[in-house]
């Protein structure tokens, strides 16, 4: 198995991927984290699964790997993602050619097939639903340590510092949460880049700790939360989405897919999309995808929080139920099972 060694949330989905593989009779003989194509990884295999983000720069070793190991006659199937619309370049005829793809979800499939990318199939990401539950006891302690009141309201949010993650916007949000509600509170984890978009707000607290905290913590922290919110304007899939339906929190998004692939109406609050508009990144960024962005207005993404705490409260076992309901359908002991049957198991 070949993922990134820059991507945490890619490395999860492999390890959830090669215990399913492992707990049905697949040997997983090497985990590596780089696209490094020397034989002696592969040379004693049959089978090699790449997973990796659809970016035409960044991906461009682990496309060449995949080629080179299907070259060889093993079965290689290449699990992707992709937030929009990857850029064509002058002499990369060969990937679209000579390799296919699983996707993560349907948004992935159409925007691959759109540049020409051939996907044969489509693979939901799973989560660990019972390892996940098991974290409830987590609520009391975090909503201590981070200063929060009994009766308070959290809303909580995960994302990296990237402009898609839709910060600005939420921090608007928040402000108007903050002026006809004081007793819903929110919780940010990001980068530091992103932490300047909610500095002057006085209902929010904030971690930079994004990618650095341990699982269990971060499984904690969805229980802490009374209702969680994807304020990102692009995605791939959304996996904290997942995971926090699995501790039985309802979510709030923008209605796009893949979000409203992963959710549906009995567990989530959706926010309209006002438009659509492609970013095609920052210098800093230095991407091959031109990221698709949904945007929606923050007074109707606030707005629906505030509905959504009254419901909420008002069948808080119900709409725990819904979620957990909805999770389980994506357990990686379901999912990933499909990944057995595409190795030809």
């Amino acid at each position: 198995m070949y993922t990134s060694e820059r991507s945490v949330s890619l490395q999860r989905v492999t390890n959830d991927i090669r215990e399913v593989l492992e707990e049905n009779g697949v040997e997983v003989a090497r985990l590596v984290l780089s696209a490094d194509a020397h034989p002696r990884n592969y040379e004693d295999c049959d089978a090699c699964i790449i997973v990796m983000t659809f970016d035409p720069i960044w991906a461009k070793p682990f496309f060449t790997i995949a080629w080179i190991i299907q070259d060889e006659g093993l079965r290689t199937l290449f699990y992707t993602t992709v937030e929009g619309y990857p850029k064509r370049h002058i002499g990369d005829q060969w990937i679209y050619r000579d390799l296919s793809f699983i996707a993560n979800s349907r948004y992935t499939k159409t925007r691959l097939a759109k540049v020409g990318a051939r996907v044969t199939d489509v693979v939901y990401h799973g989560t660990r639903v019972e390892e996940i539950r098991a974290f409830s006891f987590m609520r009391p302690i975090l909503r201590r340590d981070m200063g929060f009141k009994d009766d308070d309201f959290i809303v909580g949010y995960i994302a990296g510092a990237y402009r898609r993650k839709g910060h600005d916007m939420f921090a608007e949000a928040i402000k108007i949460v903050a002026k006809k509600d004081p007793n819903i509170k929110f919780c940010v984890i990001t980068q530091p880049e992103a932490v300047p978009a909610y500095s002057q707000l006085e209902n929010c607290v904030i971690s930079d700790e994004f990618g650095q905290l341990s699982e269990d913590y971060i499984y904690g922290f969805y229980h802490m939360c009374d209702l969680y919110a994807q304020a990102s304007l692009s995605e791939g899939f959304g996996l904290p989405v997942l995971e926090a339906l699995a501790s039985g929190t309802s979510v709030v998004h923008a209605d796009y897919e893949p979000l409203s692939e992963i959710t549906d109406e009995k567990c989530s609050f959706r926010v309209p999309v006002k438009a659509t508009v492609i970013y095609r990144g920052s210098y800093r960024e230095h991407v091959g995808i031109d990221y698709e962005l949904h945007m929606y207005d923050p007074a109707e993404f606030a707005e629906i929080i505030l509905q959504a705490k009254d419901e909420v409260l008002r069948d808080r076992d119900e709409y725990s139920a819904r979620a957990l309901e909805r999770a389980k359908e994506f357990d990686i002991k379901k999912t990933y099972m499909k990944i057995i049957r595409l190795l030809g198991r």
